[in-house]
């Protein structure tokens, strides 16, 4: 189990590096207008509604070993297809993909992580090595973005060249992971139907896991809007270029590295429910400040925004990590990410016409 430990690291760093981060945005409207992009993210959503609980159980069915190595190997074809693309279509078809290979990993790593310890009877240390994991993933897209800002200057397709080697390195390490043997069930595939519920009984099985799940929700929500639509649509409002929008992202991110490896000391001191209500708090500032500021303090409220985020997956990830069983654990991690997600899916088309009539930051306002 040790090698789990000692790959989950590098995994980690891996998963987040994304080259294209600050600059999608910025290939795609080579192609597509605002709307068209709207449109594909806000279909791409309700398909991973649609696949966040089936490749969870898959996930405790075949294996999170499997599960993460085959995200990793379809987000390779994806951004090796993404250098060719030039049509609605071909962006659709790949963003399907890519919400396959997120459903994939949703929640494997993180079940993989904890029954490992659990195995080892060290499952006290899990926020230790959220911690150590957020960090580097945090790290990995401060490099990766600055660098794909860099890279799309020179040639906006290069981000993508290179995403594709990072994954395929992270395919081949994947299947080094060994399979945690502790509280493992053998499904059949006739269960997978009645597993897909399994998940919604885990988060609303008690009044506290009921309380919890509807805080992470309608907060989670407000990060994945920010993170999908407003982020980069904010910067060029504000007038930045794909190369100072890598600087601004990256900036957030290693300010979430540094908090993400003070995060064992700050739960110490404030407590994981505290820290949520902090990272709520920065994130409604963001929002509704946005449209009263000048660019380098709407940039500030960005970068605040990205910081906050990681102490709130931390706090979230220990806290349901803590209340919920081994058995099911990355279908019940699918299920959350599902519910925070279908708010989202629902109302993105929206959102981009409103953008387009408006402007991002009267979105964040109202």
């Amino acid at each position: 189990m040790n090698k789990n430990l000692k790959l989950a690291v590098p995994l980690s760093l891996m998963s987040m590096i994304f080259f294209p981060s600050a600059t999608w945005m910025f290939f795609m409207l080579q192609y597509l207008n605002f709307q068209e992009i709207a449109t594909i993210m806000g279909i791409g959503a309700i398909a991973s509604i649609v696949m966040e609980i089936p490749t969870g159980v898959f996930a405790d069915m075949v294996g999170r070993k499997w599960a993460i190595a085959l995200s990793y190997f379809l987000f390779t074809a994806a951004m090796i297809w993404m250098t060719v693309a030039t049509s609605y279509t071909a962006f659709l078809l790949i963003t399907l993909v890519n919400c396959l290979v997120n459903s994939l990993y949703s929640g494997s790593m993180e079940a993989l992580l904890y029954d490992t310890l659990k195995q080892d009877k060290k499952e006290g240390e899990f926020d230790h090595w959220t911690s150590r994991m957020e960090s580097v993933t945090w790290l990995g897209l401060f490099l990766s973005t600055v660098i794909g800002g860099y890279l799309h200057m020179m040639n906006p397709k290069y981000p993508y060249f290179a995403e594709a080697i990072v994954m395929a390195i992270a395919t081949v390490l994947s299947l080094m992971l060994v399979e945690p043997r502790i509280d493992s069930i053998k499904y059949k595939v006739s269960d997978v139907w009645k597993n897909n519920f399994l998940g919604f009984k885990e988060l609303f099985a008690t009044k506290k896991m009921r309380y919890m799940t509807t805080i992470f929700v309608v907060i989670g929500v407000g990060y994945v809007v920010a993170a999908d639509i407003l982020g980069i649509s904010q910067t060029r409002e504000y007038g930045l270029d794909a190369q100072t929008v890598g600087w601004v992202f990256g900036i957030g991110y290693i300010i979430s590295a540094l908090a993400s490896h003070f995060y064992p000391k700050l739960r110490k001191m404030a407590g994981s429910m505290r820290l949520v209500w902090g990272s709520a708090t920065f994130l409604i500032i963001s929002f509704v400040l946005a449209k009263y500021v000048g660019a380098w303090a709407g940039v500030g409220l960005i970068v605040l925004r990205i910081a906050s985020s990681t102490t709130f997956r931390n706090s979230r990830s220990v806290l349901i990590n803590s209340e919920i069983g081994s058995a099911n654990r990355a279908t019940t991690l699918s299920t959350l990410t599902l519910l925070t997600n279908i708010p989202y899916a629902l109302s993105a088309i929206w959102i981009g016409g409103y953008i387009d009539r408006t402007s991002p930051n009267q979105f964040a306002w109202m």
